[in-house]
């Protein structure tokens, strides 16, 4: 997701980022529209001064399969031209509250009329733009404590916010629908856990310390079992010690690869976060970063689907070895094993850090596939690169992947074996993005992976999804041949299994 605040929130500047990423060749596939889009804070309405043809450019979006997302929070400011009204039907909690956008008062969700009438400018908005495929909910729900009224409480006012946000763009975009929202900011839980696959953990400083907290809260959010979330690449916040960019590309670029190693890859906020505004170096390791993202997405969405579906995890983990205190490694899925680094580089830097126990005791180095580990073991890493950071991935996973060389509309899959074929038997599970799984066997002693139709899980009419069987090994990629139609039985013979 990619998104400018609130001083550019007009359809000139968000026209110009979206051409700019496309012309940098930098994928994306969500464009957020920040606070200050509408006649007022949630009148649902666009500004039509800003947003002059609003209509022709969000579907210029949507015809490059981009997502919209719109801010909202849950006030009605004493300006809005809908205060009276709300407030005369009693559609508010009856207290003005000072919040970070002028005086308003809160909707009250526990009155059927008053959510009614907050669905039907949702629906209007709607029929004048087109399908809204998420809004970032913003964090208003806190202020609620200061009704000072037991039979409100935090809790039971944050759960109506989300959940009703959740479900009215379910009931009117269908499947598709999300909202963004906090898992845990502040230690702090907000959103309900089973409505969080686009999470973020609010507003961090463009410092090494501000990804340190970006961390702790998205570790603590795995802890407490919200499936899919990520943070503001390179703080919300500017750095006024970091030059009139409001931060360093160091920063941003060792803050691009967690994001590009979360479930939920955003990049937005003050000060200035266009890498091409940084310089060229930095906009050619983002774009890696981007282009890894997406070649992981199979992956995550995959082991996201299970998590979701058992509601028992989550697609970030804390590693908790002692080994590991304060150096915020976890794993990416059940798979995957990452090590932020939290200071710029330098010539000749190492670091010492703690690989965990795998399933099979060997981690493979995701950039160069001839160095494998013993798990359970410090080692030694080279982190003098910029474009680098440590990711370790474990012998023998079978991992479903994008070929964005293939396909860059994300139709082709690879799916990788990592490292020698150890093990005579592995299966996995793929879940694609028009709701269908699949069980992908792979034998070795037959050199045969199988692919397994199992359930379609709604009625969205299926795509044509191709693939092939690739293995990375000895820092090489051996590829099948032959492109095959993701069907049920298409197996490949492994004639060059290693």
């Amino acid at each position: 997701m990619v998104w400018l605040p609130n001083s550019h929130s007009n359809q000139k500047d968000i026209q110009t980022m979206f051409d700019d990423y496309v012309s940098h060749n930098i994928k994306f596939g969500i464009v957020n529209i920040d606070s200050r889009w509408a006649t007022n804070f949630n009148t649902f309405v666009f500004n039509s001064t800003n947003f002059p043809s609003v209509r022709n450019m969000l579907d210029g979006f949507r015809a490059k399969n981009i997502h919209i997302v719109l801010w909202m929070t849950s006030f009605i400011n004493t300006d809005s031209p809908t205060y009276d009204y709300a407030q005369n039907h009693g559609y508010l909690f009856n207290k003005t509250i000072k919040w970070w956008h002028g005086e308003g008062r809160l909707l009250n969700y526990f009155n059927d009329q008053a959510v009614n009438w907050w669905h039907s400018q949702i629906e209007r908005l709607i029929d004048n733009v087109g399908p809204i495929h998420a809004f970032k909910a913003d964090g208003s729900d806190p202020y609620i404590i200061e009704l000072l009224d037991p039979h409100v409480t935090w809790e039971r006012y944050r759960n109506a916010y989300y959940n009703d946000t959740f479900q009215i763009l379910r009931r009117l975009i269908g499947p598709d629908a999300l909202i963004m929202s906090r898992p845990v900011d502040a230690d702090l839980d907000y959103s309900p856990k089973d409505i969080v696959f686009m999470g973020w953990v609010g507003d961090e400083d463009a410092t090494y310390d501000g990804l340190k907290t970006a961390l702790r809260y998205m570790l603590e959010s795995g802890r407490r079992g919200y499936v899919g979330f990520g943070s503001d690449i390179g703080g919300y916040r500017t750095d006024s010690k970091s030059g009139p960019l409001g931060r360093t590309k160091e920063l941003f670029l060792r803050w691009t690869a967690v994001g590009a190693l979360s479930s939920f890859m955003e990049n937005g906020g003050n000060g200035e976060h266009l890498p091409w505004k940084f310089d060229n170096e930095t906009t050619d390791v983002y774009r890696s970063w981007v282009n890894l993202h997406y070649k992981l997405v199979p992956y995550l969405y995959s082991e996201g689907i299970k998590v979701a579906l058992g509601r028992n995890g989550t697609l970030m983990r804390p590693c908790d070895d002692i080994e590991t205190l304060f150096s915020h490694s976890y794993f990416l899925g059940p798979n995957i094993y990452v090590v932020p680094l939290l200071r710029d580089p330098a010539p000749g830097q190492t670091q010492r850090l703690w690989l965990p126990k795998s399933s099979t005791n060997e981690w493979i180095n995701y950039f160069n596939t001839s160095i494998i580990h013993k798990s359970h073991r410090i080692i030694k890493e080279d982190t003098s690169r910029l474009d680098r950071i440590p990711i370790y991935v474990e012998q023998n996973s079978l991992i479903p992947m994008y070929d964005i060389e293939k396909d860059y509309s994300l139709n082709a899959f690879r799916f990788v074996l990592w490292g020698e074929s150890k093990l005579n038997e592995k299966e996995t599970t793929l879940f694609t993005r028009d709701g269908q799984q699949w069980l992908l066997k792979f034998n070795h002693s037959q050199r045969r992976l199988t692919v397994h139709f199992i359930q379609h899980y709604d009625s969205t009419e299926k795509q044509q999804w191709i693939w092939k069987f690739c293995q990375y090994v000895y820092d090489k990629e051996f590829c099948s041949d032959q492109w095959l139609e993701l069907s049920h039985n298409a197996s490949v013979q492994l004639d060059y299994l290693i």
